[in-house]
């Protein structure tokens, strides 16, 4: 977490996407499919006291063999007129075309205040069972900050019903209040997924007396109790602030994690520089050396707020896609991350604007929650064509759904 209490970054965001220098590399052109564009999944009403979002997170249903690409969206909003924060539960039956509103989920530790916040939300549907929950369990988990605002909360909440209502599962971890400071113990930004048989939860951690910031990770077999925390990146510097961790298997069975890294030094147009590790799990991230993304074609380091997912389209290795909270282009590796292209994207910036591979692998949801602390925001969403080679169809067609197989074509 890098910006709470105020928030610089956009207009900073803003001059360096207006600058940012056009990209020489040229791929081929794209096929003849339809794709859409930047259509609006939520804008605050008018009447609305605030008018900001933020934070969009995506996920398709896929674990079920759904035939459709059902799909289920998030973001922070500030309704008026609530005792209780909540978030919302968008839901798509077309693919991400249109939306509307399916359910809302409040959190314990706000609910237990009467007020506060609810940020950082991270979506995942269980590939297999963990604890009590059965493949096909849509989980959600955020960061709960009470109205006091006493302490930073990372809860993890479960569907049975494909995203129509929810319980309370379990609380993660729990620091001090929300401040962004170093030095200062709190948690924030979780992102939820599964590993064999546990629940992982990697997270921003500011209460390890050595570091301002890392990055770590707990574990849960049974849902409800955690393993200590577990490190994934530090830096020997203690004012570096990684965070905001996203990752995602590539086709060669290693993981990529992005994230930012805050105060970073000799970098005054990435002030947030990207940074991504790979490894064998992402239990393993920690045992390996962080490395600065650099656009191969621009000499451009993305700054702030990345999302990293990975499709077989694209070539032989298929194409890794990274975008980042300071520009409205993205950055690809077709070789596992040996080497980056910036490219441009047709769609806007955004603050932690998020990435999903879509159900043909050919196409990525870029998933658009507004830029973070501005006045009024929209939460939009639009389709990119990945450019290359489609993936052969053997790649697609599947006997069977799990965590990483995709929709029958």
């Amino acid at each position: 977490m890098h910006k709470l209490l105020s928030f610089i970054l956009p207009a900073i965001a803003v001059g360096i996407a207006n600058a940012s220098p056009v990209p020489t590399y040229q791929f081929p052109p794209a096929p003849n499919f339809q794709t859409f564009d930047n259509v609006t999944v939520f804008q605050p009403p008018a009447s609305w006291p605030s008018k900001s979002t933020s934070y969009g997170r995506t996920l398709i249903l896929n674990q079920n063999c759904e035939a459709d690409a059902v799909m289920l969206s998030t973001f922070t909003w500030r309704p008026p007129n609530t005792a209780l924060p909540y978030l919302p539960i968008m839901r798509s039956t077309d693919g991400g075309n249109t939306w509307n509103l399916w359910s809302t989920v409040y959190f314990h530790a706000t609910n237990q205040s009467g007020g506060g916040s609810i940020l950082q939300p991270s979506l995942y549907e269980l590939p297999q069972q963990v604890g009590p929950y059965p493949a096909g369990t849509v989980l959600l988990s955020g960061n709960a900050i009470p109205r006091s605002p006493a302490s930073t909360n990372i809860e993890v909440h479960a569907s049975l019903d494909a995203g129509k209502t929810w319980q309370y599962v379990s609380t993660v971890v729990t620091s001090g209040p929300p401040n962004t400071a170093n030095g200062a113990p709190c948690v924030w930004e979780p992102f939820v997924h599964s590993i064999r048989d546990q629940l992982i939860v990697h997270y921003s951690d500011q209460s390890d007396p050595l570091y301002g910031q890392k990055l770590a990770h707990r574990n849960s077999k049974d849902t409800i109790s955690w393993t200590s925390t577990r490190n994934d990146v530090t830096f020997s510097n203690y004012t570096l602030r990684p965070g905001m961790i996203t990752m995602a298997e590539m086709g060669n069975n290693k993981w990529i994690a992005t994230y930012e890294v805050g105060n970073f030094p000799a970098l005054p147009a990435s002030p947030y520089g990207v940074h991504y590790t790979i490894a064998d799990s992402p239990e393993d991230f920690g045992k390996n050396t962080p490395i600065l993304l650099k656009a191969k074609n621009t000499g451009t380091i993305p700054s702030a707020s990345p999302f990293v997912q990975w499709t077989p389209a694209g070539g032989d290795n298929g194409t890794v896609i990274v975008s980042d909270g300071s520009y409205a282009d993205l950055f690809l590796s077709t070789d596992y991350g040996i080497t980056w292209q910036q490219v441009p994207s047709g769609h806007g910036v955004g603050y932690t604007r998020s990435l999903r591979v879509m159900p043909d692998e050919s196409k990525v949801l870029v998933f658009n929650g507004g830029m973070y602390g501005m006045s009024s925001t929209i939460v939009t969403a639009g389709e990119y064509w990945v450019p290359g080679p489609y993936p052969k169809p053997s790649d697609n067609t599947i006997a069977a759904c799990n965590g990483h197989q995709k929709l029958q074509q």
